[in-house]
């Protein structure tokens, strides 16, 4: 069972066969390709073709080098609606567009068991390739990931965290010996074991923030 329009109700009924699986119950629907093309095709048949207009589109469009997303609008002023089907308990993502298709309030979709999940977004973004950040941007973001991933000796943030927590508060053992060693928090390794003189001062020291 494909998308079709019921012209005495102009309910536009959306089949869960016809849309995209994405694992358990969700599954999502591609507003551009498996909606728009499909709806403009029915419309533009024998049967469509003597109603009005049922959705209003604007294509995407780029402005300095930033590509937004198209917009896609069921026209409720002409009376049409959407309904999932069939009214079971699943969920549909709506991708690909800005849309009213979730919209509820306005009349647009006839609500039942299905969930409906939007992701408009007013700054939503069409990107190709990359993050989809700018060029300082990125450059900002990988000064930050460089000053964090090799503090010293090639390890990271994390790491020299871990053996400061133990430096500063975890259990010490063998201080009045020739060693010492200082436990993680969970006390199930050594984070720090050193060699000592008499006095305690270091004469080698090995670290383990793993």
């Amino acid at each position: 069972m494909a998308i079709s329009i019921d012209w005495a109700t102009k309910i536009i009924s959306i089949p869960q066969a016809d849309l995209t699986l994405v694992s358990g119950t969700l599954y999502s629907m591609n507003t551009e390709t498996q909606f728009r093309q499909i709806v403009n095709a029915i419309m533009a048949g024998d049967d469509g073709i003597v109603f009005e207009d049922s959705i209003r589109h604007n294509t995407e469009v780029t402005v300095a080098g930033v590509t937004y997303a198209r917009t896609i609008e069921v026209l409720q002023a002409n009376g049409y609606s959407v309904t999932f089907t069939p009214d079971s308990q699943w969920s549909v993502r709506l991708e690909g567009s800005n849309n009213n298709l979730f919209d509820i309030e306005a009349g647009i979709l006839n609500q039942n068991q299905v969930q409906v999940i939007p992701t408009n977004s007013a700054g939503l973004q069409v990107v190709s390739t990359g993050s989809g950040l700018s060029a300082a941007q990125d450059a900002k973001l990988t000064d930050i990931h460089n000053e964090t991933t090799d503090i010293e000796s090639g390890q990271g943030l994390a790491y020299w965290t871990r053996v400061a927590v133990a430096a500063l508060a975890g259990k010490l053992a063998g201080a009045a010996g020739l060693s010492i060693t200082i436990r993680d928090q969970a006390d199930t390794k050594n984070r720090i074991t050193a060699t000592v003189d008499a006095d305690g001062n270091r004469s080698s020291v090995t670290v383990d923030g793993s």
